[in-house]
């Protein structure tokens, strides 16, 4: 039994170098020279390459746009048990652009992917709920969402919380607390935190206290 765990773990060892290397490739080479890479990789079942050539074909990224074709390796990658697939394709169903419009399809795809701990998603339902998208607002669950996500160090996720104690959006007023989220990601142009900055005047409240009570004060560095 033993030897058998280290024997998996050797293998998922090769696994994630391999998909190092491609990536690399990708990095310094551009996408065209790390696609044969990838591909070895996606017969394999490698998720995260999988992915890699999702979003590749969805950009664009030195070959021509493709979203039937991200959406087919999004959809293996997805049977794959791959959190990320999911936020994927939700973001291909959420655009009325794209073969695959489908507003209940995205909702549940980021749903299913949120609660599975994906970050993104859990940021992406977060603002489902804060602004009533398909479903009815639900302030508590938005909060719920975006403090998952931000502890994840989903630093987007901090200037909806930000937005929601500034505005007092299903929560005390608490200007304090919302100059804490937004700091960071107004510091470095975050167009939401830039905009909840200005619109309550946050600067001027960074010596306040009262964002030290609650059971999320500040956000993960």
């Amino acid at each position: 039994m033993k030897q058998l765990v280290v024997f998996l773990i050797f293998i998922n060892i090769l696994n994630a170098t391999s998909f190092q290397e491609a990536n690399n490739v990708h990095k310094n080479q551009g996408a065209l020279k790390a696609i044969p890479l990838y591909k070895k990789l996606a017969k394999e079942n490698n998720t995260k390459a999988l992915n890699t050539l999702a979003i590749i074909f969805i950009q664009g990224d030195g070959v021509k746009k493709d979203i039937k074709r991200a959406y087919k390796l999004l959809k293996k990658s997805e049977k794959l048990h791959s959190s990320q697939a999911k936020y994927l394709l939700g973001k291909i169903y959420q655009s009325n652009k794209s073969p695959y419009y489908n507003k209940i399809k995205a909702y549940n795809s980021f749903v299913d992917s949120a609660n599975e701990g994906y970050s993104k998603s859990q940021t992406m339902i977060g603002k489902y709920f804060l602004f009533g998208k398909l479903v009815d607002k639900d302030y508590e669950k938005a909060l719920y969402y975006f403090k998952k996500a931000s502890k994840q160090k989903d630093y987007s996720s901090n200037c909806y919380i930000a937005y929601m104690y500034a505005s007092g959006s299903g929560v005390f007023p608490n200007f304090g607390r919302a100059h804490q989220f937004a700091k960071d990601q107004y510091r470095l142009g975050n167009k939401l935190c830039k905009k909840v900055w200005k619109d309550y005047n946050l600067g001027k409240y960074k010596k306040d206290d009262g964002w030290q009570i609650g059971d999320y004060n500040k956000p993960v560095k």
